[in-house]
């Protein structure tokens, strides 16, 4: 036989490709998926710089510049909440029945539509049927996105790679923001319809990159009942799982406890004792670089700890911000001192929020079989609205009741107790999913 028939006889082995540094060299399915997370990387950093546009300012485009109330303003998004939470449960559904990317992909573009609609608008009923229509994709978007990358990173990776998304985004925000505050002016009304359509043009940019990066990979397609005739797949077998339904607990009191607090109740405090708007948005300039600046650092340092002291250390990061809010509140404390312990405080939080990142879809999805992948991800996010229902209102009532102080000790002590219950949380994780790196280095 000739040495060429020798050759030619041998098992090819499987094409190694380099991992670019998300763990191991991979074969070429799972290179397709690192390719898929990549670009999933690329769209968001871009959506996320259009996002950032417009982001601080929906208030101010309804009240200023469409003529709609404050008070009827706080309605219309308070109703957007209730109607994003209800796209989040049909959404979860939706993507274990046809497909998380496909999912992910009509999020996007019902996001998109809603924003050129919010572009176009001139009138208040159009705006508020535009921000529907956005909030509801945008409810549908990050659960399957969530939900795609245990299909796209491998097990020992995917802490880092929800972190890195995390800082991409927030990178994004405030490079948006910043753009923002150079270009868009009440006194020029054109100015906000540029930045909504430019954030929806960004977000139709990112609907076809997941469109021509996704199809054919795997989570593109359903994981649904027809691949698992035996199962019950329901949202009430989702809510027998009671890890995950305590973690949900410590998550949603991380929410209305702390990021529900950060933009619109914790600006109120400050601009009632004193603070000036410059200061608040120094505050969110130094929320946004503490992320950026050590969200990858604190995944690489805490990449042994157990999740469950991670959510401790968020919410104790959460509770030590206020405090630094509330003592820059005291009276007879100086300009100069109240506006540094301000901004101390939202880089504080945002410390608090590096820790959170890896852990809050790395959960759910380590929890979650893939059947059920779109469901455990939708209640996950479903916390987000949720705590916009129940945080901003708490924090009016006590900020509004004369002895606003009230609302620093309320949450303050709202974020201690949920450390306390994310310490127990510790002991109801699987161990698997307490300690994915001890667990994966056996």
């Amino acid at each position: 036989m000739d040495h060429r028939d020798v050759a030619a006889s041998r098992p090819r082995a499987p094409r190694v490709r380099p991992s670019f540094g998300w763990g191991p060299a991979v074969t070429g399915r799972r290179t397709a998926g690192l390719r898929a997370f990549r670009a999933t990387l690329v769209g968001t950093l871009i959506t996320s710089v259009g996002l950032g546009l417009t982001l601080p300012f929906t208030f101010v485009y309804f009240d200023r510049i469409l003529g709609l109330p404050l008070p009827v303003v706080g309605v219309v998004v308070a109703a957007t909440s209730v109607l994003a939470l209800g796209a989040s449960g049909a959404g979860g559904a939706l993507a274990d029945r046809i497909g998380l990317g496909r999912v992910a992909v009509l999020g996007l573009t019902l996001q998109a539509g809603g924003t050129l609609v919010l572009a176009a608008a001139r009138e208040p009923v159009l705006g508020a049927a535009g921000l529907a229509v956005l909030s509801m994709g945008n409810s549908l978007v990050w659960p399957s996105l969530n939900g795609l990358v245990v299909h796209q990173v491998p097990a020992e990776r995917r802490s880092r790679a929800f972190a890195v998304r995390f800082g991409l985004m927030n990178a994004g925000l405030g490079a948006g923001s910043l753009i923002a505050a150079a270009t868009v002016s009440v006194s020029r009304p054109t100015s906000f319809h540029v930045v909504y359509a430019v954030d929806g043009a960004t977000t139709a940019v990112f609907a076809l990159v997941l469109l021509a990066r996704l199809r054919g990979t795997t989570g593109w397609s359903a994981h649904g009942d027809h691949a698992h005739p035996g199962s019950d797949v329901r949202y009430r077998t989702v809510l027998q799982d009671r890890p995950f339904v305590a973690y949900l607990g410590v998550l949603l009191a991380l929410a209305v406890f702390g990021s529900a607090q950060l933009q619109g109740p914790w600006a109120a405090f400050v601009a009632g004792t004193g603070g000036s708007p410059q200061v608040i948005g120094l505050g969110f300039a130094a929320n946004t670089v503490a992320i950026i600046s050590l969200q990858l650092p604190v995944e690489r340092w805490t990449r042994g700890l157990r999740r469950s002291r991670l959510l401790v250390a968020c919410a104790l990061c959460g509770a030590l911000a206020w405090v630094l809010t509330g003592t820059a509140g005291f009276p007879g404390t100086s300009a100069t001192a109240s506006a540094v312990l301000a901004v101390s405080a939202l880089a504080v939080f945002g410390v608090g929020e590096t820790f959170l990142s890896p852990v809050i879809n790395a959960v759910p999805n380590a929890l979650a079989p893939d059947h059920l992948r779109g469901r455990y991800n939708a209640l996950n996010s479903a916390t987000y609205p949720v705590s916009k229902l129940i945080g901003p209102p708490l924090a009016g009532v006590l900020i509004g009741s004369g002895a606003p102080s009230s609302w620093v000790v309320t949450i303050t002590l709202g974020l201690l107790l949920t450390a306390g219950g994310a310490g127990l949380l510790g002991r109801r994780l699987p161990s698997a999913v307490e300690s994915p790196h001890r667990h994966l280095s056996r």
